[in-house]
């Protein structure tokens, strides 16, 4: 199955990681663009040649995954601060109807983002004036959409007003009218999927809030969408870097014609009430969310699953994973690791295949449930793990490495071929062969396995301390199968375990866990 991959933004967990999870089923050929032609953080990709390229590469494709914001505005970044009328950009999207009908046998599945609303004071990712009035941005339209739904009380009509006067005017309105215009691209997609020219779409609402922006928008979406009977064809739910990774299980689903079924296990029924940060809905919500877009299907049971999934949840309190040192006490009090521990024991014990998704924290994955299942020495018999970014992040890539893990014959591996990439030095050999080597290693990449940590003690400190020292910013990835890794990022470089309890042990104790990518 050929399938057209064109992704949210350059970033590995929108570029890399769909092909990474692709290359666990053979029979799958994920075509890309080069790099070069998406664009670079807020620059954004020459349009043009990646409309050409699209054209061009389409035609041996059964399937084409697409983000909108890439061939739209550009990409991610550029989506939230182009200067394009809503013409320019309703033009560029009708170019779907000319693929359509020039492909009519390409199923098209889209995705599009309702624009964030970051609650703080930064330009990095944002306009220039959000590094000064963000935070005030934020709180306008929160307080604005509570008044309209719920009313405020007096000290939240003060801050409003407060607020109101803070923020100039043409900041605010040029913020309101790009959204406004990125609203009109949202529901030309919609009828795009009315006419069936879209297939499927995906709209993850990218950092959310209960109120706010983005929740009167989800509003109005979510009202066109079912005044034209789409719910079975467009799913709206939060999250954002996923969205690839979901479209293509999706894909491989509908291929298989099967739609597998996945139990989720909760490691605390008062975490899965809990709203997570950046999101708007409980996260026992968000996940049968991500499990059908995904083209899965909520099992019943464990005994009637394909696999099941299992959400390390907050207590009761979602932190961020820095934060870990000084977790809630609600961590403890309103959760049992070692009962979840023990039931995913119990489940790898009778051959069901189990799955991670490490949600406890934000930004990063748990540290003691990483050493919990290491001293269970469960590591190698789970299917996939993933603990990053926001919980509907880590939730989507768990979800699609499951659904194209299952009966791989590479069910274990994130990629099928060892490839050792060359850093500045060369060619960086592991410290203790496989028999079966099958990680693919980025550029830079450290690979050291479970036995040299363990027997190797001092080298692998030595080699630790030489790769992270004044490098802080590190994160877990995926762990499928026999090749479990944790990878930490030091920009662009890379450091690879087979163990994740020798990271907790041999880094340097100045260095924290679990940090997501800057």
């Amino acid at each position: 199955m050929n399938i057209l991959y064109l992704s949210l933004d350059e970033r590995p967990c929108n570029y890399d990681y769909p092909q990474a999870i692709a290359r666990l089923q053979p029979q799958i050929t994920l075509i890309v663009p080069p790099k070069s032609r998406l664009g670079v953080k807020k620059q954004p990709a020459p349009l043009d040649k990646l409309w050409a390229w699209l054209q061009a590469s389409v035609g041996n494709c059964q399937v084409a995954i697409l983000s909108l914001e890439m061939l739209v505005y550009g990409g991610l970044l550029p989506s939230r601060l182009h200067q394009d009328d809503t013409a320019t950009l309703l033009n560029r999207l009708a170019g779907l109807r000319a693929l359509k009908n020039t492909q009519p046998q390409l199923k098209i599945l889209a995705s599009t983002l309702i624009m964030r609303t970051p609650a703080y004071d930064s330009s990095e990712e944002e306009p220039d004036y959000y590094a000064e009035f963000g935070a005030r941005i934020f709180r306008w339209g929160w307080l604005h959409d509570q008044q309209q739904r719920q009313g405020l009380a007096d000290a939240e009509a003060a801050e409003l007003a407060r607020v109101d006067a803070e923020l100039p005017a043409a900041v605010l309105d040029d913020y309101r009218q790009r959204r406004q215009r990125n609203l009109r691209v949202n529901q030309e997609a919609i009828a795009l999927v009315a006419q069936g020219v879209i297939d499927f779409l995906a709209i993850p609402q990218d950092d959310c809030a209960r109120y706010g922006f983005t929740a009167l928008e989800r509003q109005q979406l979510t009202q066109a969408i079912a005044r034209q009977r789409l719910q079975h064809r467009i799913h709206l739910y939060p999250g954002a870097d996923e969205v690839g990774c979901t479209l293509l299980a999706r894909a491989y689903s509908q291929h298989q014609g099967e739609s597998p079924g996945l139990y989720p296990l909760y490691s605390s029924p008062h975490g899965a009430a809990t709203i997570p940060l950046y999101e708007d809905r409980p996260l026992n919500i968000s996940v049968p969310a991500h499990i059908l877009a995904a083209g899965g299907q909520i099992a019943a049971s464990p005994e009637q699953a394909a696999a099941i999934l299992a959400v390390n949840t907050p207590g009761q309190v979602m932190q961020e994973a820095w934060d870990h040192p000084a977790q809630d006490i609600t961590y403890t009090t309103h959760r049992n690791l070692r009962v979840f521990v023990a039931r995913v024991a119990s489940e790898v014990a009778v051959g069901r295949p189990v799955a991670i998704a490490d949600v406890a924290f934000t930004n990063g994955g748990e540290t003691e449930l990483i050493t919990m299942l290491d001293d269970a020495a469960l590591w190698d018999d789970l299917l996939a793990y993933a603990g990053w970014n926001t919980c509907c992040n880590t939730l989507g890539t768990a979800i699609a490495t499951t659904i194209l893990g299952l009966g791989s014959g590479e069910a274990g591996a994130i990629a099928t071929q060892k490839s050792l990439a060359s850093s500045k030095t060369g060619p960086i050999k592991p410290l203790c062969a496989r028999k079966s080597p099958k990680i693919i290693y980025p550029r830079s990449a450290l690979p050291i396995t479970t036995s040299t940590a363990r027997k190797q003690p001092s080298r692998l400190k030595s080699l630790v301390a030489s790769n992270l020292i004044g490098k802080p910013h590190f994160n877990i990835l995926f762990i499928t199968g026999m090749s479990h890794c944790k990878s930490l990022h030091p920009g662009n470089d890379f450091l690879r375990l087979d163990s994740p309890l020798s990271v907790s042990q041999f880094c340097p104790a100045s260095l924290p866990i679990c940090r997501s990518e800057p």
